[in-house]
């Protein structure tokens, strides 16, 4: 697994599959532990559970968000200020020689398909999804979207523009300003 960082509340650790295709998603569970001896400074008394990954997490869902040739962004992720929500990205490889397209500025990269999906943390539900085709955002360490409230905005490279998204809280996109 790649492990990404825990939501901004702390209940959520964010994973992705080794091969970029899945989410998976885990939740902390406390581990009780309780000694009967005096002396509790020996490592051995601790039990094998606590040891282990599986002591401390419970895999909540694994979802699958990529297909095909897109590949997860293991660098993005963007969480809602509720914590309801988290932004994920999938996007093919970058095209460093793609066909002029009328709109977009020539010899800028092309990535075929971007797909930006709003998941309920909660239980892995996909509630909506928001696509770019023949285009290019900056994914890796968020530097191409930004998040301000419950908006959004994405810079489209390409095409020199700007999305503005609205993040609804039924857990929706709603277009806003290009």
């Amino acid at each position: 697994y790649h492990f990404r960082k825990f939501s901004n509340d702390g209940q959520f650790l964010i994973c992705f599959s080794r091969n970029c295709q899945n989410l998976i998603v885990y939740r902390h569970s406390c581990l009780s532990y309780c000694s009967k001896g005096i002396n509790c400074d020996n490592q051995d008394e601790f039990p094998i559970k606590g040891q282990k990954f599986e002591g401390h997490f419970s895999q909540l869902y694994s979802l699958n968000l990529a297909c095909g040739s897109e590949l997860i962004c293991k660098d993005f992720f963007l969480v809602t200020d509720c914590n309801c929500y988290g932004i994920f990205a999938t996007a093919t490889t970058p095209d460093s020689d793609p066909p002029a397209r009328r709109g977009a500025i020539p010899n800028i990269p092309s990535m075929e398909k971007i797909t930006l999906y709003l998941v309920r943390l909660a239980d892995g539900t996909i509630m909506d999804e928001r696509k770019f085709h023949n285009d290019f955002i900056h994914l890796a360490h968020s530097a191409g979207i930004f998040m301000y409230d419950d908006f959004v905005s994405i810079l489209s490279v390409r095409y020199q523009s700007i999305h503005v998204l609205q993040i609804r809280k039924a857990g929706m996109f709603v277009d806003v300003q290009t």
